[in-house]
Order: C-alpha cells, then structure tokens, then sequence
C-alpha cells in the first residue's frame, strides 16, 4: 500500500510541476505583453478647438499578415481613452482616404476604397468622443 501512495504522490507532483513549468512561463508573458502587434502613428488632425485629435496609426501584426491602417480619436488630455472610427486594410501609404473636421466633435472619414475596409463604428451613441460620419468613395 505504502509503495502505491509514494507512486501517486510522485505522479501528482510529476503533473503540478510540469504544468507549472509549462503554463507559468506562457501566463507571465501573456501579461507582459499588451499588444502582440507593432502599432506606430501615422498621422494626427486637431480638432478646431484642439480638445480632439484623430489619429493614423499603422498597425504592423508581422509578415504574415497585411499593414492595417486604423482611425481613431481621443480627447488631448486622455489619450488612451478612444474610439476607433475605421479600419482599412493596408498601409497609409498604399491607400486613399480623407480625414475632416466638419465641427468641434464631427468628424468626416471618407474617399476611402469600399473593399479596403476591414472595420468601422458603426453607430453614434450617447459617450462617443465624436460624432462620425463614415463615407467610402465612389470608384
């Protein structure tokens, strides 16, 4: 009996420990890192009162997958609070879009190629930062 017990017991630690050792390291790093894809900014359009920005960033996820151009505003003085307003397919450079301020919290993305366009706000609700106004060109 006693030889059975020390075999669980050697089997049960075999177990944690492996476990440990594998989900451990996978968990830390997981934690450490908040955004598996390189994000740089492209691009920044001032509100007319200079409390909003909209920002271009290129979103870079590796080789095996295209450059992402993202739109996106936040308030000056909080920045990492935002909304994205649009996502295309591409690199800045490689597309055709214009960004405008219509007023100090309207925002006009447009010119942009329909089938380049991957994700957009969709609606304007109560708390948005902006209302947007999201219109592909006409090719």
């Amino acid at each position: 009996m006693r030889k059975i017990l020390t075999i669980l017991w050697n089997a049960g630690a075999t177990i944690f420990w492996g476990m440990a050792l594998i989900l451990v390291p996978i968990v830390l790093l997981w934690n450490i890192t908040d955004d598996w894809c390189g994000t740089e900014q492209y691009e920044v359009f001032l509100s007319p009162n200079n409390d909003i920005e909209a920002v271009v960033n290129v979103i870079n996820c590796g080789a095996t997958t295209n450059y992402e151009t993202q739109i996106s505003v936040n308030r000056i003085n909080t920045p990492e609070d935002k909304d994205v307003l649009v996502v295309l397919d591409g690199h800045p450079n490689e597309l055709v879009y214009k960004v405008t301020w219509l007023s100090e919290n309207t925002l006009e993305v447009s010119e942009f190629n329909f089938q380049d366009l991957l994700r957009f706000h969709s609606r304007n609700t109560v708390g948005d930062i902006v209302t947007s106004q999201i219109r592909p060109g006409v090719r």
